[in-house]
């Protein structure tokens, strides 16, 4: 994941682990872990806060737009297409 103003690429004291692409029965929480697009944000952006990814994903959807962030930064990573990212997905 790029660096960004509103989430760490980094574990820092505090912090929690957000999958950007979730989902257990579509595996792609795991994929999301074994591709690297994780954010580490605080538990007021995780789970507890008014705007936090839990109780407003639309917010973390239309205004950061994370998950298009993560789209765009894994076809880079592994030279794919959107096409590829797609087939191992879904659609997000």
């Amino acid at each position: 994941m790029p660096k960004s103003q509103y989430y760490s690429t980094e574990r820092f004291y505090g912090s929690e682990r957000h999958e950007v692409f979730e989902g257990y029965a579509t595996k792609n929480r795991k994929y999301s872990i074994e591709d690297g697009l994780v954010i580490f944000i605080t538990p007021e952006q995780h789970r507890i806060g008014k705007y936090s990814v839990h109780k407003n994903p639309k917010y973390w959807r239309e205004e950061i737009k994370i998950q298009e962030i993560a789209e765009q930064a894994w076809i880079d990573y592994y030279s794919k297409t959107k096409d590829d990212f797609r087939n191992r997905y879904g659609k997000c």
